[in-house]
């Protein structure tokens, strides 16, 4: 069985150091409460099925799982005497608590004795952009390098280090440390040696650091250097740090390499699947050894199918040999939008009798397929999709589990069944949801290839033809890649990690690419090799800028490469084209909210459906328009309230109609709200705490914008204050002003015990909310929920 254990219970062995440098201006962080966190202080179309993303979850009790979500992880409690015990087959440890951070770029920060006994304590996820250097002061400016573009955030060099060691027990295994996203150029050191650098900061990354770690109870100190400090970069907003979970795998020698396995279910049908795997195994042990693989399929319901086993190959000190299994499924239970079953696959590494290391993945079987059109399991459905920036406002791009959920359900409300992640790699928290939720997803790689958008000399465009250097933290390309740059690099580790995935209905390979055609066609001939060779299931696209003015139509060479034909706000293209790629399908990547296009997707067998800009406000893509920064023009504002036109579209896409509440006239009170009034000690749960403005009816206030000051006691924090304003003030700190009549305290939850929430402001009587705090692990909801 898989070992999961908690920060908890290492830190009943141990207490260790972990340090990581992001860029920043100069100054050490203050000790107010900026972090989120509770542990914050000073022919058709190729079909699959996938498994969901490995991600780790919050800090929690001896029980917490890593906030993948994913079941089947077993959670071992430690024995009483403090010990971890024998480790399993594979150990994954949340490394999110205990961590040490400073805003400057002090010299020898990634050394063992480098002084930190100044730096500010907090828990990542983490993104100091949204919050500053100095939380709770106001963290933009109008003169930020950023720009608008980059929401006159913050930007420059820190650092996060965390202390640890490691139990004897592990010994002899291999020790790799995984972050899932840090914001960016960074620079990873184990007790002084370094790891790794790397440029992009929405790909996942795991470095190997058994040759530098110590066992027993010698200080271990691991070091991460994130710079953002070239300017402007990204043209919306992007955070900085640590911004998403972090989390330490031991394994055997012989264990599955990184991302290796892969899940295909071409054309199930309610009566039967066969379920496709292949995996790699690496023996990084000094011995050749014979190794069986045996897979474990279990269930939505789970009940674990019969095992099936390969036959033993022998496998060379320091190779990898790959193998194959299959599993029938007799009358599946199918993963669609309205019941999206995840089953469970248990990769089992067997070396002499014994089983040395357990991968889990989650997948769910469907069949998805790209025809003159867009099948699910048979039937014709249409992307009502929206397209959406990662951010989640007061949270920037640290955002617990739960609030991506919520923000999920409030699109669902009004009929979203697709998800565009403009324009990069999603967080595999995101994945997880998707998968379990049931929202298909356009899955982008990039924004940029070769070419700067605007002056934006931080762009990926910076990296893109740079040749990596070793360790890249990801896997090594494979054959139909033509090198090592960093763009093939990081390609080849997006389509790896996301590929099995079930809400995944297909890859865009960039946004609007501004290179010329012949600079775009060899690069783009590159990635559907690649994306072919390691994922035959899923169709590619691209999110064309003006194809018919750019080479890409009338020509022929971007549509033999295309599986589905790619448009921006061209759907007249987008339907001539469609008939030139060999599923004749396309599809609108990106349209505004007019409703005469989907008038057109709707009367067009071959168009799939379209994605309008934008789903939720967001921040950045402010240029020049200070004090605003970010955009507010969606269809929900950025805390999920519906704006007319979303109420527009609720109607069209035919979902459960509801309407706007009733306009308020003098403000008399706050009445105050917790979206979920139990909360569990676990980073990837939050509790909104809506602070409504109203009259003497009960009705919002919509014209108030007065300052309102929360306040807390009990087991709890208020983590950020937020409303859905784009003028810029502070999200830290207790005071927020309301906007359109509403003000957020986000609250998690510290301890178990009842948490009480109050909110003032001058002239109006107060409000009151409790949250019931618990210890437990955030398991994420099924279907339409939250």
């Amino acid at each position: 069985m898989k070992t999961t254990i908690s920060l908890a219970a290492l830190a009943a062995v141990a207490v260790g150091v972990l340090s990581l440098g992001c860029g920043s201006s100069n100054g050490a962080s203050g000790g107010t409460d900026g972090g989120v966190g509770p542990s914050d202080s000073t022919t058709g179309g190729r079909d699959g099925i996938s498994p969901s993303g490995d991600g780790t979850a919050g800090p929690g009790d001896a029980t917490t799982p890593l906030g993948d979500g994913t079941t089947g992880k077993d959670v071992t409690t430690p024995p009483g005497d403090g010990s971890i015990g024998p480790p399993g087959p594979r150990t994954i440890l949340s490394f999110d608590p205990d961590w040490l951070f400073f805003v400057g770029d002090p010299a020898g920060a990634q050394d063992t004795t480098f002084a930190d006994t100044a730096w500010r304590s907090l828990s990542v996820p983490h993104d100091w952009a949204i919050e500053g250097a100095t939380p709770p002061s106001n963290p933009f400016s109008m003169s930020a390098a950023t720009l608008g573009r980059g929401a006159y955030a913050p930007s420059g060099v820190a650092w996060y280090r965390r202390h640890f060691t490691l139990p004897s027990s592990l010994s002899g295994q291999e020790i790799y440390i995984e972050f899932d996203g840090i914001m960016e150029n960074s620079d990873v050191y184990i007790n002084g040696t370094h790891l790794g650098h790397h440029p992009y900061g929405y790909v996942t990354l795991r470095y190997d650091m058994t040759s530098s770690v110590t066992f027993g109870t010698t200080d271990n100190v691991l070091a991460v250097r994130c710079d953002t400090s070239t300017q402007p970069a990204e043209r919306f907003y992007a955070g900085a740090g640590i911004y998403r979970h972090v989390r330490l795998i031991a394994t055997n020698p012989v264990h599955v390499d990184q991302w290796a396995t892969y899940i295909q279910v071409p054309s199930p049908t309610a009566a039967s699947a066969t379920v496709n795997v292949s995996t790699s195994v690496l023996n990084s042990g000094t011995t050749a050894e014979s190794v069986i693989v045996q897979g474990v399929v279990t269930d939505p319901t789970g009940t674990a199918l019969p095992a099936v086993s390969t036959v033993a190959q022998m496998i060379a000190p320091g190779a990898a040999t790959a193998f194959t299994f299959t599993v029938p499924v007799t009358s599946p239970m199918l993963w669609d939008l309205d019941t999206p079953n995840m089953y469970q696959l248990t990769t089992n590494v067997q070396v002499g009798g014994t089983t040395v290391d357990d991968d889990v993945e989650s997948f769910g079987i469907r069949d998805l397929v790209y025809n003159n059109g867009l099948t699910l399991n048979g039937k014709a459905i249409k992307l009502q999709g929206i397209a959406n920036h990662q951010d989640l406002h007061g949270l920037g791009m640290a955002a617990p589990q739960r609030a991506i959920q919520r923000r999920l359900a409030q699109l669902k409300s009004i009929g979203v069944n697709a998800f565009r992640t403009a324009h990069n790699p999603p967080n595999p928290d995101f994945l997880e949801l998707t998968d379990r939720m049931g929202i298909l997803v356009l899955d982008e790689f990039t924004d940029v290839w070769t070419e700067h958008k605007y002056t934006d000399v931080g762009d990926y465009a910076a990296y893109f033809l740079e040749d990596s250097t070793a360790p890249t933290g990801l896997p090594a390309p494979p054959s139909a890649a033509k090198g090592t740059k960093w763009w093939e690099v990081d390609f080849s580790g997006w389509i790896m990690r996301d590929r099995n995935h079930p809400s995944i209905a297909i890859l865009s390979m960039g946004n609007e690419i501004h290179d010329s055609i012949t600079v775009r066609t060899p690069i783009l001939t590159e990635m559907v090799a690649i994306s072919h060779q390691l994922d035959p299931a899923h169709m590619d696209t691209q999110a064309l800028l003006n194809p018919a003015t750019s080479g890409d139509y009338p020509g022929t060479t971007t549509s033999s490469l295309l599986d589905v034909w790619g448009d921006n706000y061209d759907v007249n293209t987008c339907v001539q084209a469609l008939k030139q790629v060999h599923t004749t399908s396309g599809v609108m990547t990106e349209e505004g909210q007019e409703t005469s296009t989907w008038t057109t997707v709707m009367a067009t067998e071959g168009l799939t459906g379209e994605f309008i800009w934008t789903g939720t406000d967001y921040l950045g893509e402010a240029n020049t328009e200070w004090p605003a920064i970010g955009n507010n023009q969606a269809l929900l504002d950025a805390l999920g309230v519906v704006q007319p036109q979303g109420y527009t579209w609720q109607g069209i896409w035919g979902a459960p109609k509801t309407t706007r509440p009733a306009t308020g006239t003098n403000a008399a009170k706050i009445v105050l709200t917790a979206d979920h009034d139990t909360v569990l000690t676990d980073w990837n749960d939050i509790s909104f705490v809506q602070a409504a403005i109203v009259d003497a009816t009960g009705s919002i206030v919509t014209s108030s914008n007065v300052p309102v000051t929360f306040a807390i006691t009990g087991p709890g924090t208020i983590v950020a204050v937020d409303s859905a304003s784009m003028v810029n003030e502070t999200f830290r700190g207790n005071v927020r002003n309301a906007y359109q009549g509403l003000a957020y305290a986000l609250v998690q939850a510290t301890g178990a015990g009842t948490i009480t929430v109050t909110a003032s402001a001058t002239g109006l009587t107060g409000g009151t909310a409790t949250v019931t705090a618990s210890a437990g692990a955030f398991v994420p909801c099924s279907g339409t929920c939250d």
